[in-house]
């Protein structure tokens, strides 16, 4: 029963420790796109639109996954 739980919080730690990285590419993705001069497709500029508005969401998450994955898994182990 104690390892079951304990593979939930791993994946807590898991997928905070992805959306974090995500969020970077999204906000590179974002600064790139601002800067760009050219023609580009409609799905490119829409798809920087996103990144813009969701990466400092994306972000947070990460850190807040991260967070209770570790803290739920150090009291799990005590």
């Amino acid at each position: 029963m104690k390892t079951k739980q304990l593979y939930k919080y791993k994946y807590l730690l898991i997928i905070g420790g992805s959306m974090i990285p995500l969020s970077m590419i999204m906000f590179i993705f974002w600064i790139s796109m601002f800067t760009a001069r050219g023609d580009f497709s409609s799905f490119v500029i829409q798809l920087s639109q996103f990144c813009f508005m969701f990466w400092k969401l994306i972000f947070a998450l990460g850190i807040i996954l991260l967070i209770i994955g570790f803290i739920m898994d150090k009291a799990d182990k005590k």
